[in-house]
């Protein structure tokens, strides 16, 4: 059979057309409800394409301006397991339920042999039989990661109500289908996924006061103890509350920066990495080129800021290679 070069000129074409698109599809990028006139957000998104593609993972990416609504999205519905992510919608869904007469925080929890689980969090070493208030699990859960904490809170309304709270939150795209750190069920397929507009979603939620509670919510958040991915490269002055996720091939971290100028949500997860301290970096990064972008002084006028309030803002220098590994791929944190 004799192939015409015409005919293998059409086949190459469009095989290298498909490899080009399933490149693009694999970090794509849009932008919903973006301005036209401020050239820095223009190259901060520029900045952040430029990030992306010298990643070697998968990323997916929700940026809010909380007072303009404006957005950079990447992948942002993409579904991703949520490693310690979801233990913010748990956290949601505790307060939630207390509002509605169900539970108390102030009710107590003894610690259970079958509630102990490897990775982060202390409760694991504490002795069994120890009660702790639901108020008390809910912190070391958020601003620890700890896992028999999040075991323990579980076990308490179940795996169908959390699910069932997720939908009534609006969480379209986050489930709750085995336990944080039940690696067997992982192991078979049964994983936990959400998205970074989800976890935007529920950020956004909290600080609007939209769910009973978020005053607290959001001060749990703020003093979140594991601070290795976005605020490294944000100055310590801007409060973040944040929660951070980390499991096999996946690292993630989300948060609400309030800086000077504007108050705003990043998310940032990955997944396919090869190193855990390279994902971190990224995460990192990402972080730092939105801190620049709202600590410029020159941006802050087309914010709204006066000039009376506006203030000089001194972005940490980057390190990626100074980063510090506190976790593995088997914390959950």
């Amino acid at each position: 059979m004799i192939i015409s070069r015409q005919t293998l000129k059409r086949f190459f074409t469009i095989f290298f057309l498909i490899i080009a698109l399933g490149e693009t599809g694999k970090n794509s990028l849009t932008f919903s409800q973006s301005p036209t006139t401020d050239p820095h957000w223009e190259e901060l998104k520029r900045k952040i394409r430029y990030q992306i593609d010298h990643f070697p993972g998968v990323v997916g990416i929700y940026i809010k301006d909380l007072n303009r609504g404006w957005t950079i999205e990447v992948q942002a519905e993409k579904l991703f397991p949520s490693a310690s992510l979801v233990k913010i919608p748990i956290m949601a869904t505790l307060f939630q339920a207390e509002d509605q007469g169900l539970i108390s925080l102030e009710d107590t929890l003894a610690l259970k042999k079958k509630f102990k689980t490897s990775g982060s969090g202390s409760l694991k070493f504490k002795r069994i039989g120890t009660r702790y208030t639901l108020r008390a699990l809910i912190n070391k859960m958020i601003t620890l990661s700890d896992n028999t904490a999040t075991n323990m809170l579980t076990d308490l309304l179940g795996l169908s109500y959390y699910n069932s709270s997720f939908s009534q939150l609006g969480l379209k795209n986050t489930n709750f289908s085995r336990k944080i750190m039940d690696l067997n069920k992982r192991d078979q397929g049964i994983e936990n996924y959400t998205t970074p507009k989800d976890m935007g979603l529920i950020l956004e939620m909290i600080y609007n006061k939209k769910l009973k509670n978020s005053e607290e919510m959001l001060e749990i958040l703020k003093d979140q103890k594991i601070n290795d991915r976005l605020p490294v490269s944000i100055p310590s002055y801007w409060p973040v509350g944040h929660k951070t996720g980390l499991m096999r091939e996946c690292c993630h971290d989300v948060g609400i920066v309030f800086a000077p100028s504007s108050t705003y949500i990043v998310c940032v997860l990955t997944q396919d990495i090869r190193r855990i301290r390279r994902a971190k970096s990224f995460i990192s990064e990402i972080g730092h080129l939105t801190a620049l972008y709202y600590g410029n002084n020159s941006m802050q006028t087309n914010l709204g800021v006066s000039e009376g309030t506006q203030m000089e803002t001194e972005i940490p220098s980057f390190q990626p290679t100074e980063l510090p590994s506190t976790e593995n791929s088997k914390t959950g944190g």
